[in-house]
This record gives C-alpha cells, sequence and structure tokens, in this order.
C-alpha cells in the first residue's frame, strides 16, 4: 500500500481491543497509515486524545457510518454480536466502494463460541475444527453465538464492497497491559475469568456449570494480538491470503477441560480472603440465565478449535493452555482492587 491508509478502530475499550490498538499504533509501518478509534462517550475520546495525541470520533451509530466511509481498513473489535454496529460499519464501507470502487478491508472479531455445543458441562468432546474447513464453519447455523454478525460480514465481502478477515480467538487468558490500561481506559482483566469471578463474589464460594467436563482452546492475550498484527501485515503488503468465505482464522493454543479453570478461579478468590468458601459447587439455575448466563452457556460447551491457516501466517503462540493457572491468581488481585476502588467511591 503505497499511499497513507485510513484505519478506523472499533473496541479500544474492551479487553481485546484496547491490546491491539497499543501494539498498533507502535508498527513499525506506523507512518503508513492513520488510526481514527471510536468510541461511545465524549469522556472516552477525550482520554483517548490525551493518551494518544491524535483526535477520537464518538456518538451513535451515524457517526460510525460516517467514519467508515473514509475508511479503508477497518478492526472491528466491539461486541462480536451486535448487528446495528456492524451494519452501521457496512452502509459506510459501502459509500466508500462507491467512490473509491476499492474494497474496504474489515478484520472482524468473532469467537470459538461459533463452534460450541451444548454439553452444559456435562460431556468432553473430541471434535475438532480446523479454520481452514471453511464448508463446516460457513454452514454453522446463525443460532450458534456471533454467526448472525458473521454471515452479514461474510455477505458484504459476496457483495464485493468489503473484503473481510474474521479473527475466532478461544477462551483468552492473560492481564492487558498497555497504555489505555494504565490510564484506565481499557479492561485488563480477560472477559471469561472477569464474570466467573463476579458470579463467585456474589454467592461468596466458587460455581461451576454442570459437572465440568467440557473442553474449550485457550490462548494467552499477547499471543492474540499478534495474530492479529500479522494479519494486518499480509494485509498492508498486498499479501495474498484467504478472505470472505475462506477467511477464518482461529487464534487457540490447546484445550482445557473447563472444570478446571472454573476451580481456579474459586481457589483464586478464597486464597485471597475474597469468598468464605473452597467448596465448588453447580451454578444455579438462575445464575446460570443471569447477567453472566451467556458467558456461563458458551463456558458449558465443547468447542475444540485448530489454528491452520492461522499458523500457515506463520503465528506461533508462546504459552501454551495450561500457562492460564499461572495468571489467574494475578487476574483476581487486579479485578478485587477495581471492585474495591468502585465501593470507595
Amino acid at each position: 500500500m503505497a499511499s497513507t491508509k485510513n484505519v478506523l478502530f472499533l473496541g479500544t475499550t474492551g479487553y481485546i481491543g484496547g491490546s491491539i490498538l497499543d501494539v498498533l499504533l507502535d508498527h513499525p509501518k506506523a507512518a503508513e497509515f492513520s488510526v481514527t478509534a471510536y468510541f461511545r462517550t465524549a469522556e472516552q475520546a477525550k482520554t483517548y486524545e490525551q493518551i494518544v495525541g491524535e483526535k477520537a470520533i464518538f456518538g451513535g451509530l451515524d457517526v460510525v457510518e460516517e467514519a467508515a466511509a473514509k475508511a479503508d481498513i477497518i478492526f472491528n473489535c466491539a461486541s462480536a454480536d451486535d448487528l446495528p454496529l456492524t451494519k452501521a460499519v457496512l452502509a459506510g464501507a459501502k459509500k466508500r466502494f462507491a467512490s473509491s470502487k476499492v474494497p474496504v478491508v474489515v478484520v472482524q472479531t468473532s469467537g470459538s463460541g461459533v463452534y460450541s455445543d451444548h454439553a452444559e458441562g456435562e460431556y468432553a468432546s473430541q471434535k475438532l475444527l480446523e479454520d481452514t474447513d471453511s464448508a463446516t464453519i460457513n454452514a454453522l447455523p446463525t443460532t450458534q453465538w456471533h454467526r448472525v454478525v458473521d454471515t452479514t460480514i461474510i455477505g458484504a465481502h459476496d457483495e464485493g464492497y468489503i473484503t473481510s478477515y474474521t479473527v475466532y480467538p478461544g477462551v483468552i487468558y492473560g492481564l492487558a497491559t498497555g497504555r489505555f490500561v494504565k490510564a484506565g481506559l481499557q479492561r485488563s482483566v480477560p472477559t471469561c475469568e472477569l464474570y466467573i469471578a463476579l458470579e463467585d463474589l456474589k454467592r461468596g464460594s466458587p460455581g461451576i456449570v454442570g459437572a465440568g467436563k467440557n473442553r474449550l482452546t485457550f490462548v494467552d492475550i499477547h499471543d492474540t494480538v499478534d495474530l492479529y498484527i500479522l494479519l494486518f501485515d499480509a494485509i498492508i503488503s498486498g499479501k495474498k491470503i484467504a478472505s470472505g468465505a475462506d477467511g477464518h482464522y482461529f487464534a487457540v493454543n490447546g484445550p482445557l477441560e473447563v472444570g478446571a479453570y472454573f476451580r481456579a478461579v474459586g481457589q483464586a478468590l478464597f486464597e485471597l480472603g475474597a469468598i468464605k468458601s473452597a467448596e465448588v459447587t453447580q451454578f444455579t439455575s438462575e445464575e446460570n440465565n443471569g447477567p453472566n448466563g451467556a458467558v456461563f452457556f458458551h463456558l458449558s460447551g465443547n468447542a475444540l478449535c485448530e489454528p491452520t491457516r492461522s499458523r500457515s501466517l506463520g503465528w506461533k503462540p508462546k504459552l501454551p493452555a495450561e500457562a492460564v493457572f499461572d495468571q489467574i491468581k494475578d487476574s483476581m488481585k487486579v479485578l478485587l482492587e477495581q471492585e474495591a476502588a468502585k465501593k470507595s467511591t
């Protein structure tokens, strides 16, 4: 890409998005692209501007559409299930294409939950899905997590006005770091650990979905960011890589029995004195259907994935799935500090 390209970034305040943008801003070829970060509130945008020294945008979906109409590359790291946001992105991208005749690149964040079954923690599955198995992925029904948005994105690719690449992280672990975390703009605690811990704190003891026998694939946050940057490097270099209905890229590095993950979060909270009991019991139906229920539903299924296509890009994740257990207590310490700070204000 010879001329300076406009990059629109959505999701900076999130665990994944902020981690990616923190690295992207220091990219060796940063002079070749200009980043516009979108936020929902003026306060968030102002904080970003103070950190980065570049103007940010904020507002409703009309602002997203307008920004997308000026973008060459769009990172959508906001909610993987936000269809109105996705439609605003695509409406803007279509306008951009109408004037430039060049498809807008969209890097979409989905998740391995697209492949999750309904085990409810009661059994393990050995079924493995590779990211090169486009036929199976594309046949997944829209009743699966993220698939309504994913199919909308791929449909736009098929229409020709965007070129899409979809990244599917597994259960991500490890504290997020960087300038946005330090400034309090970005969430640092891993998403799944956050919701498990909040429920454990509420009930005063560790919980688990079903028997916890199901298995999911895990990945470190920094390894996940590496994949996004490798993908971006391929895009800006003009390298021909799979896109659209074949542009599936898994960010995973090995499976674990999820019950051990639930138990480790509870044990860390107990050792830190945040809950009174270390005895693990099954979440009730009410808890499973409560505010954190969507995450628990994902964590109760099996989704074994293999990143064959991602590895073909040169992706070499450094930490195995088991490394999650080395960092959970650190994440819980940060979470408890944050919860204490909320109560003191």
